[in-house]
């Protein structure tokens, strides 16, 4: 096992790592906020170098003190090889399997691995699966016009939003303060506890998001970016779903990616039987990926998370 220090060992693997996506978009995602800056202080480990088979990205030691917060302990990975993978999951110095760890990815080959692993180490493992919806150029198709298409769309339904009418209030958008974390925390569907309020104020600091505000100032719709680039955390409240707020918030969003770099891997994730949601990742010009996302809650027996 390698940690990959370099700079330029670490750009020149998030290259080798597009030519894999979407399948290694969790640590491709992952690879670039380390390759800029680095917010969440992770670190991207390797079975070998050039020639690597297996990838995983984490956050450094130093921030996985926590042996009951999956949050944090979180591993996103990618493999050539599944029996590569396993001989990774096994070394001592990769995985610390005496904490409340989550691992994700986006390949069926490495189920087996994660639960025969799981099961002869002792532990309990709670499995999901999703559906993950990348962009287009990501599944090897043009984009040429997304750019112009999305800001066309975003300045008509965020111009619909925002103009003051006779009968409906003026709404802004604007990222979210710090102190709103407990707020996204509260009515994120995988949130709601003290671990969990930690990556979300991790995200809210130091990642983009964006909301959208009520005449008060009050969030009322919002989602929050990731270390892996996932656009996640998303939640609008009943009193303003089916009035399009969402989509054209996510729409302003992703028009402030692609001004920030068109190679942006910015990504959405969510269940099978959320089909208002699959519509919604559509429209905005993202595509249904032909992998699944699988991710793997483990903890020791009897451990609380």
């Amino acid at each position: 096992m390698l940690v990959l220090e370099s700079s330029e060992d670490r750009k020149k693997l998030e290259e080798l790592l597009a030519q894999s996506v979407p399948e290694s978009m969790k640590v491709y995602g992952s690879i670039f906020y380390i390759n800029r800056g680095n917010p969440l202080n992770m670190e991207v480990l390797v079975d070998s170098w050039p020639d690597f088979k297996t990838v995983i990205c984490k956050k450094r030691p130093a921030e996985m003190i926590d042996d009951t917060n999956f949050y944090i302990n979180t591993y996103n990975v990618f493999t050539k090889d599944p029996e590569n993978f396993r001989e990774m999951l096994w070394s001592a110095d990769v995985i610390n399997w005496n904490q409340c760890l989550l691992i994700q990815g986006l390949q069926q080959c490495i189920d087996d691995v994660i639960m025969s692993t799981v099961e002869s180490k002792g532990l309990e493992a709670k499995r999901e699966a999703g559906v993950l919806f990348v962009r287009k150029m990501h599944l090897g198709v043009c984009e040429k016009s997304l750019n112009v298409n999305l800001e066309e769309e975003s300045s008509d339904q965020t111009r619909r939003h925002l103009e003051a009418r006779d009968d409906q209030p003026v709404f802004q958008c604007s990222p979210l303060s710090d102190a709103e974390a407990e707020l996204v925390n509260t009515f994120w569907i995988n949130g709601g506890t003290e671990n969990s309020l930690k990556i979300v104020c991790q995200c809210i600091h130091h990642l983009p998001n964006l909301c959208m505000r009520d005449p008060g100032g009050k969030p009322i719709s919002f989602f929050v970016m990731d270390q892996s680039a996932e656009i996640r955390m998303g939640y609008t409240f009943p009193e303003y779903r089916d009035r399009g707020i969402f989509t054209s918030l996510l729409i302003t969003f992703i028009v402030f990616l692609h001004l920030q770099t068109d190679d942006f891997p910015y990504h959405f994730i969510t269940s099978k039987q959320n089909v208002q949601i699959h519509s919604v990742a559509r429209r905005v010009g993202l595509r249904k990926a032909p992998c699944e996302y699988f991710k793997w809650i483990c903890r020791p027996q009897g451990r609380a998370a």
